[in-house]
């Protein structure tokens, strides 16, 4: 597999949401990106949505001004397949999550590029198994994976990098990539969800249920995890918790195990919701919005990222380049 300094050329495959932003993670590394999408809309509005990223890295003083133009100038917006992967050292997919569309994909990008390119997968709930199912043997599937972002990845570094039967090589090689643009990836095994959106779907579900059940508003919940649960969780992980809940974290986990597995127990699970708790949430939320538009809210959310990401930094944004 090719070594970070050896990639020079990343093909970003998708320039929807998720796409757009690895593009930005790639150009301001100083990698050439080609950026490809089907024609449509999002192809459309692909080069501005990577021009406004950079202009906001560097209002927040992330990049230099002169940085925009210069890393926007290593994005080339393609509607072709083949033209995109041709000259690829990295190929990062970020299409729609569906399989039929990716396994499509996956087989004809693995023939159109050399076996020591890896190709990562943005998926965030297929396996790599089924989306590689259709790469033959002799376009080494083994070096196909998954290397799935937070969202949106140019601001959020965590990327987890899996797939239980590619090679160690494609995985280390991916890592070794993702650490020289900026991102801090981990090593987790191929399962639904993979590991970040596991543990949302498991935050989700407690704040559906009780908003569901009554138990709680929805201003509530948004608050036990804004002014509560977040501000530590910013720093310290649910293992850092139960450290500092206690001396230790072995005395942590045995003191607070018996009431850990009640609790467990006891979760209420939420098995469906209708049209009607859709429109009481959405109207519960809105005032939380403090009369942002949603363009301005997700403003003030990238924002708010930047200077968390700054304060763990002590100053700087760790990690970036």
């Amino acid at each position: 597999m090719r070594a970070p300094e050896d990639v020079r050329t990343v093909a970003v495959l998708g320039a929807g949401f998720v796409g757009f932003s690895w593009a930005v993670v790639f150009c301001r590394s100083g990698r050439r990106v080609n950026l490809y999408n089907r024609p449509s809309p999002s192809l459309d509005a692909a080069l501005d949505r990577v021009r406004g990223a950079l202009e906001f890295l560097a209002a927040e003083g992330v990049i230099a001004p002169e940085a925009v133009a210069e890393s926007l100038a290593r994005v080339r917006v393609v509607d072709d397949l083949a033209a995109a992967v041709q000259d690829a050292d990295y190929v990062q997919e970020a299409l729609p999550e569906d399989l039929a569309l990716k396994q499509r994909v996956y087989a004809e990008v693995a023939a159109l590029t050399p076996g020591d390119v890896a190709i990562g997968s943005s998926a965030s709930g297929l396996m790599r198994a089924d989306i590689v199912a259709a790469v033959a043997p002799e376009h080494h599937p083994e070096r196909c994976l998954v290397a799935h972002p937070a969202n949106p990845p140019h601001l959020i570094p965590f990327v987890e990098v899996a797939g239980d039967a590619a090679s160690e090589a494609a995985k280390e090689a991916t890592v070794r990539l993702m650490q020289a643009v900026g991102q801090q990836p981990v090593r987790c095994k191929e399962v639904y969800g993979y590991v970040l959106n596991r543990l949302q779907l498991a935050l989700i579900q407690q704040a559906l249920h009780l908003v569901h059940a009554g138990i709680c508003s929805v201003e509530g919940v948004e608050a036990a995890l804004t002014e509560g649960l977040g501000l530590r969780w910013a720093f310290t992980g649910p293992y850092g918790v139960e450290e500092l809940n206690s001396a230790t974290l072995t005395e942590g986990l045995w003191k607070y195990k018996a009431y850990m597995l009640e609790g467990f127990r006891e979760l209420g699970v939420v098995d469906d919701y209708d049209e009607e708790f859709v429109r009481a949430a959405v109207e519960e939320f809105r005032p939380l919005m403090r009369g942002r538009s949603h363009d301005e809210y997700l403003a003030w959310r990238d924002h708010m990222v930047m200077q968390t990401r700054r304060l763990k930094g002590g100053g700087s944004l760790e990690g970036t380049p």
